[in-house]
């Protein structure tokens, strides 16, 4: 049994540090992280002193296991006070924790009790052993200090539950409810078996599951703090007004705009962003923002499955950082502005339902704080009933009735829909020299076809052929490690996907549009091109307008065929819709 409680302390306490260090990684600055941080700091003193302590016969002198006992009551005497940083603190910091005396008024309890552990026989007096080796003996007077940490303890549960019952309003229930679950999991036994165990059953010491408790915990905890984390978004201005007002927006309402390509809701949330500051949210990273839109300094929160020095925030997590971080802004900086770009993209990654509601709270928070908030969908991407469930939500609706003008490509992704025949002429037109070839065409009939300048991954289930391949039904996993793969090793080549719509044929078209935009964004952080051949009649005309718009740069080869979304049925009330002609790209 000895053997078991060590490996049991052992176990809790790899879980214990890891996740200590996993989560803080993720937002070192984030306060629920560092409070995180601190309760797993408690716990690996807790276990890691609970192992030593085990791993002595029973019959050690007590004078090698004190040191021990002490130190485990010690971590167990700082649990509460980090429970409750922790509670203050997630999912947004209480205005509390920012004065000069929280932190202390928080902490000083434990050392209080550290004091009692150390200096006294209030709390432990010498040794004793329970099922799984060595412990420490409570004192006669444990009987009347057990109570107190036990309110203390549940104290910080009972602020977690709390928070999760106000959360039920601001759509954070789901998160709160993981915490308040998994505490409630561990510490109501706890309370039962170590807190209480002693007396309730005349033993003089603990009954010893402390560390399953301490396990549940760190999961249950760490998975709400690392699934949602607060953004640091300071409120900035644009130094410069635009060099002509076009769109003339008032401020102080919330617009939808339905366009081609994004130039209306940008230029009209830039004309904004030189009077107040503002929130640019958008699938586009912050240096094509900056330089096709002007939008210098104003904070650009990227949405997107790669983490880099910028603001970024996953589609998955709409519900949670995104979501929260956008309201908090509005909330905290009356009067600003907000461009909630690609919210055609968020609504296949996520569903529509839940890009109304996240829609609904956000132009719900602009109008209470008075702000102003852009709503900015592709041209044909939605039916009609979504869009109209849109409408509602704003009180103005732009509709550009003109196609997307043709823009240089630059650098920038291309998109070109010609089928899987015209593929290499239309490459080379478009500027394609050379590089990595994803393809579902045999490697040595690609090869002849495309030429020896690229390097060839196969897209296939199975089959003879010294080329890479990867499965089609894996754009998340193989696939796109191989794009990560090259794309890391050979900045500047060309990346290039033939026959996208085939991939259709083994996978869903979420799962399509995510592997689409992971590739764009993995291609232009890594400094490469990326081109994508599609045969338009072989998607949804919805589908085939939602993957275009992943494209900043269209094809600028004449020569080539090149369409622009369909437009769908316009959905503006006569009261509502603006009919803007204006050029955009």
């Amino acid at each position: 049994m000895v053997a078991l409680g060590v490996a049991l302390s052992l176990a809790a306490l790899g879980v214990s540090a890891f996740l200590a260090v996993y989560v803080l990684g993720l937002n070192p600055r984030g306060s629920a992280n560092r409070a995180f941080f601190i309760l797993m700091l408690a716990f690996v003193l807790w276990d890691a002193a609970e192992a030593a302590e085990r791993a002595h016969p029973l019959d050690a002198p007590a004078s090698a296991l004190v040191p021990y006992a002490d130190a485990v009551w010690l971590g167990i005497a700082l649990v509460p006070a980090a429970l409750i940083h922790l509670a203050v603190a997630y999912p947004q910091p209480s205005r509390w924790l920012r004065g000069p005396w929280a932190h202390l008024a928080i902490y000083a309890p434990s050392a209080v009790w550290a004091y009692a552990i150390l200096r006294t026989d209030l709390v432990i007096a010498g040794v004793s052993s329970n099922a799984f080796g060595p412990s420490a003996r409570v004192a006669e007077t444990y009987g009347f200090v057990a109570p107190i940490y036990a309110a203390w303890l549940y104290l910080g549960v009972g602020l977690f539950v709390l928070a999760w019952r106000k959360s039920r309003e601001n759509g954070m229930s789901t998160m709160q409810a993981v915490v308040a679950a998994g505490l409630l999991l561990g510490a109501v036994p706890a309370g039962i078996t170590e807190a209480f165990w002693p007396l309730l059953s005349g033993a003089d010491t603990r009954l010893g599951f402390g560390s399953l408790y301490t396990l549940t915990w760190s999961v249950f905890i760490a998975y709400a703090v690392a699934r949602y984390r607060y953004l640091e978004i300071v409120p900035v201005m644009e130094a410069q007004p635009p060099r002509a007002v076009r769109h003339g927006l008032e401020r102080g309402l919330n617009y939808l705009v339905v366009e081609g390509g994004r130039s209306t809701a940008m230029g009209a949330f830039r004309e904004i962003v030189s009077k107040v500051p503002g929130l640019c949210v958008t699938g586009l990273p912050r240096s094509r923002v900056v330089a096709r839109f002007g939008l210098e300094r104003t904070p650009v929160l990227w949405i997107t499955a790669l983490t880099s020095g910028e603001l970024t925030v996953r589609a998955s997590a709409l519900e949670f950082e995104l979501q929260h971080s956008v309201t908090k802004f509005l909330r905290e900086n009356p009067g600003t502005a907000v461009l909630l770009d690609d919210l055609d993209y968020l609504a296949a990654l996520n569903g529509f339902e839940a890009v109304a509601r996240f829609v609904r709270r956000v132009t719900n928070q602009a109008s209470a704080s008075g702000g102003t908030a852009i709503l900015a969908v592709g041209q044909g991407t939605l039916p009609a009933d979504q869009l109209a469930v849109l409408r509602g939500a704003v009180d103005h609706v732009l509709e550009v009735l003109r196609g997307p003008a043709e823009v240089a490509a630059g650098e920038g992704p291309v998109a070109l829909l010609v089928g899987p025949q015209e593929a290499p002429d239309a490459l080379a037109t478009a500027g394609a020299r050379g590089g990595l070839l994803l393809t579902m065409e045999h490697p040595a009939k690609a090869r002849r076809r495309f030429g020896p300048a690229f390097e060839v991954v196969w897209i296939a289930e199975g089959g003879e052929s010294d080329a890479p391949r990867v499965p089609p039904g894996s754009l998340d996993a193989e696939l796109k490690r191989a794009l990560v793969q090259y794309v890391s090793g050979h900045r500047g080549s060309d990346v290039v996907l033939v026959g996208l719509e085939q991939l259709a044929l083994y996978n869903e078209f979420r799962a399509i549009v995510a592997f689409v935009k992971d590739a764009v964004d993995l291609a232009t952080v890594g400094g490469c091109r990326l081109f994508v051949t599609v045969a338009p009649e072989a998607l949804d005309s919805r589908d085939l307008a939602m993957l275009l718009r992943r494209f900043d740069a269209p094809t600028p080869a004449a020569g080539l065929r090149r369409s622009a979304p369909p437009a769908g049925p316009s959905t503006a009330g006569p009261e509502s819709r603006i009919l803007y002609r204006g050029p955009v790209s």
